[in-house]
């Protein structure tokens, strides 16, 4: 990370080079209910709002500058991000209102909507990224192709610890078997057994920060009831064991 003077010099020069600084004023004032961040050509953050700040569990600007996103988050979760922010920064494209569940500081699942937008620089080059994340308060703020899975999510939620059939959730959804799980699919890049995994992957990721509750216990209040299993799947997800995660992330 950069620090000092150099920070300041190192994004005066590289707001100068935009010609879209008027929308990124106009991005501020979207406050203070949406994180909003910009990025550079490389996918190191420039800078962010104070929203963005408490989610990230920093207290100003200079903790932020020059990082990416391995500075912040798991090596499995950093690299989705990258391939993100590399796709719109390579080929000048446009994430708009992606709809993502995640969890929020209280443990909670969360749904947000996210935006990355390339901000093009003065020779017509694009010069980084600027992005949004806001969080959808209610279910009924769901886009409208997503409202026909409110209530299976709903279940998901209530139910992370216990057994959950896939067979359960489409007749929640009103659908045969094969069709929820072809709308499924399709909808979220996931099937429902694989959502419902990651879903509790997140949940149990929270916990091992946020609490000082056993492994075990976790694995359990999360659906696996056998905590090979729940290590197995965990360290493949997040490329870390869960006793390396908390080590790792428990003091951020």
């Amino acid at each position: 990370m950069q620090t000092g003077l150099v920070l300041e010099n190192y994004v005066t020069r590289f707001l100068s080079g935009l010609r879209d600084r008027g929308n990124i004023e106009e991005m501020f004032d979207l406050l203070p209910d949406i994180y909003f961040y910009i990025k550079d050509s490389n996918c190191r953050w420039v800078m962010c709002n104070t929203a963005c700040l408490r989610l990230l569990n920093f207290r100003n600007q200079a903790e932020v500058y020059g990082a990416t996103d391995g500075d912040f988050y798991p090596p499995r979760i950093a690299e989705m991000i990258y391939q993100d922010d590399r796709d719109v920064i390579d080929n000048n494209r446009r994430i708009i209102n992606r709809t993502e569940l995640i969890v929020d500081e209280t443990g909670h699942l969360i749904w947000v909507s996210t935006n990355k937008l390339p901000l093009t620089g003065v020779e017509g080059n694009v010069a980084g990224l600027m992005g949004t994340t806001r969080v959808l308060s209610r279910s009924e703020q769901l886009p409208d192709e997503y409202q026909q899975f409110r209530d299976v999510i709903d279940h998901i939620q209530d139910h992370v610890a216990d057994r959950i059939d896939v067979r359960e959730l489409a007749q929640i959804a009103c659908l045969s078997d094969s069709h929820f799980r072809k709308r499924f699919r399709a909808q979220f890049r996931l099937s429902p057994q694989e959502f419902v995994l990651r879903t509790r992957l997140q949940a149990a990721s929270k916990m091992l920060i946020s609490t000082d509750e056993p492994i075990v216990t976790i694995a359990l209040a999360c659906g696996f009831n056998d905590q090979s299993y729940f290590t197995r799947q965990f360290s493949r997800f997040f490329e870390q064991s869960p006793k390396r995660y908390r080590a790792t992330w428990g003091q951020k």
